[in-house]
């Protein structure tokens, strides 16, 4: 990678954005290029004024992103930059999710973009799947889902672990733990069946619920929202099935005994 491709440390200074990961995504050939560093903690660029102006009517840049901006060599916040003053007048959509953003016991729609399904999301379909689900705290310990329990909600893992467990006799047997940017439960919407397992918090958590009956909405309303959702839940359903028959199958390999 070349020095025009890394932003090297010297850069910033201690109060600015220290990017782990850069990535391009398309090379400007205008007066200003920009660098954007995401919620992802990835930076992305160099990109044109243009594309930046996309990204904030998609709700994907806002009023206190950080925005480097390569003729200066420095990082500023994109309300500083007059260049941007007129892309960022918030509409509805805009103003309800930075309204969000500023409230702790709200979802901040920085916390859905890490989500495959959800990162691609306009302003108004991000702003509308949030008006359809349902925050969920649980504290460390607690139940989210009892096994057996009617199924007809996916959750989305916003901050903290949860484990997913069955009980066989009096012993607890692990199947798996889910993180933030993760998501559970998905099969039971889609089947509407009894949940297969118990899924308790390892520590204080936060969840976005989801029902069918929303996605049936979201589907009705918006199928240009719903149809990438899809797809990205169907493509990590497909996955976790194949990595669960691989670890069977590498079990029953291993059960084998040659004579």
């Amino acid at each position: 990678m070349t020095d025009q491709e890394t932003l090297r440390a010297e850069d910033k200074t201690a109060d600015e954005p220290n990017p782990e990961v850069i990535a391009s995504v398309g090379v400007s050939d205008g007066d200003e290029v920009y660098r954007v560093w995401a919620s992802d903690n990835q930076v992305y660029g160099p990109i044109s004024l243009t594309i930046l102006t996309e990204w904030i009517h998609d709700s994907r840049v806002f009023r206190d992103t950080w925005i480097y901006l390569e003729s200066l060599k420095s990082w500023k916040q994109a309300s500083a930059i007059p260049q941007l003053k007129e892309a960022l007048v918030p509409g509805e959509d805009t103003l309800f999710l930075e309204q969000l953003r500023t409230s702790e016991e709200a979802v901040n729609p920085n916390e859905l973009r890490v989500f495959p399904a959800l990162a691609a999301l306009s302003n108004h379909d991000l702003a509308q799947f949030i008006k359809l689900s349902e925050l969920v705290l649980v504290n460390s310990g607690e139940f989210v889902i009892r096994r057996h329990e009617p199924g007809d909600a996916i959750f989305f893992v916003l901050a903290g672990t949860v484990r997913v467990r069955i009980l066989v006799g009096r012993d607890e047997k692990v199947l798996g733990r889910i993180s933030s940017g993760q998501f559970l439960g998905e099969i039971s919407m889609f089947t509407q069946t009894p949940r297969s397992a118990d899924i308790i918090a390892e520590e204080d958590a936060r969840l976005l619920r989801f029902t069918a009956e929303s996605f049936r909405a979201l589907m009705l309303d918006n199928p240009g929202a719903a149809a990438p959702m899809l797809y990205s839940i169907s493509a990590t359903l497909a996955q976790r099935i194949l990595d669960t028959n691989q670890k069977f199958q590498t079990e029953v390999a291993s059960g084998f005994v040659w004579r």
